[in-house]
């Protein structure tokens, strides 16, 4: 998830534990992001500041603004709010020639975007160097979204060397009991050891952007300060952002139950934004309507590449019947991943309210 756009409250740092509003915009209905030297910086604010991202998005373009690429589904980790625990896909791995058509295609579309992310951790590819190579030779901006416990100096000296545009790493919670109880299998000790790596190793360099997204859960909102958290952080990354968790999606698991009524009061569905600007493509070559499947199921699947190419199926009348079901309509109950998605909507209710009582606390 990007927190950029319309709803979003776009902050500069102040003083630890406190914020100062960058624009006149409200407290919106996707959470707080601050930049250490403003929006500007952002190499990916060409796509957040444009009016197709914004607001112009229905009729969508030729092609997706981004393609979510799928490098593996294995992870290390066991996460309290992830739908992978779920999932019985097989693990597996992007193939490089897939990868390399991919990329072509993309590269004909100035603009694209690729981010490198799904129901896996990213840097467990044993290849993800040379899949990093193969997109940035073909001159796309690129974003991997990881969490950061594989980083190791050689990756992070080839990240540098490639001109990766934007690393994310992902927390959960605003304190290191909070990540681990979220995060099993996790250590926060050892994953701020490799975000200081790599803010080391980057030094005065541009790229790669450093980027940091934790989402909370509603009680932790009322143990810990999510100002303080990011005014923490952003002494040594470039970009925090604080999102309240969607548990909506493991709602079954017994794990997420006793969390579930307090973190999704009076949900209310809205229309789906994404079917307009993104294509997501597992690692097997799976073509989906969003990111949001950890089972890649078939209703949710719009073909395969690369015997089906990106513009096909970004054009092609499967993801337009999707589209005017649920980006159109509030047709939602008919899929099975849709019906427990509450994006663009009510859910971050709470996390306005948490956060207006804290700014007005200070």
């Amino acid at each position: 998830m990007e927190l950029a756009g319309p709803g979003v409250s776009i902050r500069a740092p102040g003083p630890i534990g406190q914020t100062r509003p960058l624009s006149s915009a409200s407290l919106g209905s996707w959470g707080v992001l601050t930049y250490r030297r403003g929006p500007e910086s952002d190499p990916f604010g060409y796509i957040f500041r444009s009016a197709r991202w914004l607001r112009d998005y229905d009729p969508p373009g030729v092609f997706p603004m981004w393609v979510n690429l799928e490098p593996t589904n294995v992870c290390q980790l066991d996460c309290l709010f992830c739908s992978r625990q779920l999932s019985q896909r097989p693990l597996g791995f992007l193939s490089l020639s897939l990868a390399k058509s991919l990329a072509r295609e993309i590269a004909g579309s100035p603009g694209a975007a690729i981010r490198l992310t799904g129901w896996g951790e990213p840097l467990l590819h044993p290849q993800i160097r040379e899949l990093v190579e193969i997109i940035k030779a073909e001159g796309i901006k690129l974003k991997i979204y990881t969490n950061g416990l594989a980083l190791t100096q050689e990756l992070m000296d080839a990240f540098m060397d490639l001109e990766v545009d934007d690393l994310q790493f992902s927390l959960q919670g605003l304190t290191p009991a909070q990540y681990e109880a979220n995060r099993v299998g996790a250590s926060y000790a050892a994953l701020r050891e490799r975000i200081v790596l790599a803010s080391q190793r980057r030094g005065g360099r541009e790229k790669p952007f450093l980027s940091l997204l934790t989402s909370v859960l509603a009680d932790e909102l009322e143990l810990a300060d999510p100002g303080i958290f990011t005014q923490q952080w952003l002494k040594l990354v470039d970009k925090v952002a604080v999102d309240l968790t969607n548990l909506n999606f493991v709602g079954q698991s017994p794990r997420v139950r006793p969390h579930l009524d307090r973190q999704s009061p009076g949900l209310k569905r809205g229309r789906c934004v994404d079917v307009f600007l993104a294509l997501e493509v597992k690692y097997d070559g799976a073509i989906q309507f969003c990111g949001q499947d950890a089972q890649g199921r078939a209703e949710h699947t719009i073909g395969y590449a690369p015997a089906l190419s990106l513009g096909e199926a970004w054009r092609g009348e499967a993801l337009e019947r999707h589209r005017e079901a649920v980006g159109r309509n509030l047709g939602h109950a008919a899929f099975e991943v849709c019906r427990n998605c509450y994006h663009n909507t009510t859910k971050y209710d709470l996390f306005q309210k948490s956060l207006a009582n804290s700014e007005a606390a200070q």
